[in-house]
């Protein structure tokens, strides 16, 4: 490939790759990168080109290999490290990423963004103590990384040091005043006692959560309400018979769906997160999958339902009456609701300081049973840990009269 012809080729082909890229053409980006590759091998710009096209394509493993090649061929580039551990990191391979990170920071050592997105690596590798040592040394850099800054405090949050935690949400809210995710926060930790966190909030903290929302819930929570209602329907109505048409109101990322799939012929996910929809996606186990609001699409149904499933959703839900109206106007006499609570030592309702809401057992009977639900079967049960602390709650099943 020396001619001068064989040059020029190339350098069109090369145009092209990189105009069929801006234009979100990725599939003829990939193929002419890698044309190029294949004639040019020691050409890192093209390879960490590759790189961004599979990232956008979210072939992150792929990506990685791109991205890694690049660096051995120009070692000394900080984006080709940092964009490496991006990848890595998607791919779950936490270890991995943070030492391209360090190789990043050691090549660029006062930069914001690699010291945030290195804390977001220990994080969902579940190390918040490093994380929070990380994004310390972001604001160090620059005061003024609000995302930096509320991961901090979420981190601090989650270690239960909570007057630290209110003071770092008091700081992002100076730097953002329409945080909702810190302001709702602050009023937990603070004692309000909000009827409902803001819609967004949850939207954005689950957004967030989703790639690494089971391996924290199963391996460092415990997480095993979608069992145990599981179990708790098969003691009251036996095992299932795919008979039911079944909602799985907040879905997540599917482990309800799989836990009850045997009782629905027709099973329905609904979650405000889109990224949790997308996960539950991969499942295989719903008919149909809805993003969205659970209590503004119960009152968009037309089908009667003969099951409602609700994991985990009403701790993040104070007052339940608009939840039992919307599912009573859409069902018939003898369907079945069930859910879990986080157990409320007080009557009624209360935002605790986690932003989770408990629901006194008393309460949750009374709200149902004004909505025309019966009762058949409540239990108490260790739903998660907390800080290696198991949390208490409830366990309900009520029918339709």
């Amino acid at each position: 490939m020396n001619s001068t012809n064989d040059t020029d080729e190339l350098q069109t082909k090369y145009a092209k790759a990189l105009e069929s890229h801006e234009q979100g053409e990725l599939n003829t980006a990939v193929k002419l990168y890698r044309s190029i590759l294949r004639h040019l091998p020691d050409a890192d710009l093209v390879q960490y080109n590759l790189g961004l096209a599979l990232y956008t394509q979210e072939l992150y493993a792929e990506a990685a290999t791109s991205f890694l090649a690049a660096t051995e061929l120009n070692p000394g580039d900080p984006d080709y490290w940092f964009n490496a551990a991006l990848a890595l990191k998607q791919s779950g391979r936490y270890q991995h990423a943070l030492a391209a990170y360090e190789k990043a920071l050691t090549l660029s050592p006062n930069d914001a963004d690699i010291l945030y997105n290195m804390g977001c690596c220990h994080q969902a590798a579940g190390d918040r103590i490093r994380a929070m040592v990380v994004y310390e040394k972001a604001l160090a850099v620059t005061g003024n990384h609000s995302p930096a800054l509320n991961n901090l405090a979420y981190c601090a949050h989650l270690e239960g040091d909570y007057d630290r935690a209110a003071s770092l949400y008091q700081q992002v809210l100076v730097l953002r005043p329409d945080h909702l995710a810190a302001r709702y926060m602050v009023e937990a930790l603070s004692g309000e006692n909000i009827s409902a966190p803001p819609p967004e909030y949850i939207q954005q903290l689950f957004d967030a959560y989703s790639e690494s929302f089971e391996q924290v819930l199963l391996g460092n929570l415990s997480y095993r309400v979608p069992s145990l209602l599981k179990d708790l329907l098969a003691d009251t109505i036996g095992p299932g018979k795919k008979e039911m048409r079944v909602v799985d109101l907040g879905c997540g990322t599917g482990l309800s769906g799989q836990a009850v799939i045997e009782y629905a012929t027709f099973l329905i996910g609904v979650d405000l997160s889109a990224n949790m929809v997308e996960e539950a996606g991969k499942k295989g186990c719903y008919d149909q999958l809805i993003v969205g609001d659970v209590v503004k699409f119960l009152q968009g149904v037309e089908e009667p339902f003969d099951l409602f499933l609700a994991a985990d959703v009403l701790t993040y839900l104070g007052d339940l009456e608009p939840f039992f109206q919307a599912t009573a106007n859409c069902t018939e006499a003898g369907a079945l609701l069930c859910f879990s609570t986080e157990h409320g030592g007080e009557p009624g309702w209360r935002l605790q300081v986690t932003g989770r809401y408990g629901h006194h057992q008393s309460y949750v009977q009374e709200m149902a049973a004004e909505n025309g639900w019966q009762l058949m079967h409540t239990k108490g049960a260790e739903i998660r840990k907390e800080r290696d602390q198991w949390i208490a709650g409830d366990l309900y099943i009520f029918k339709k009269i």
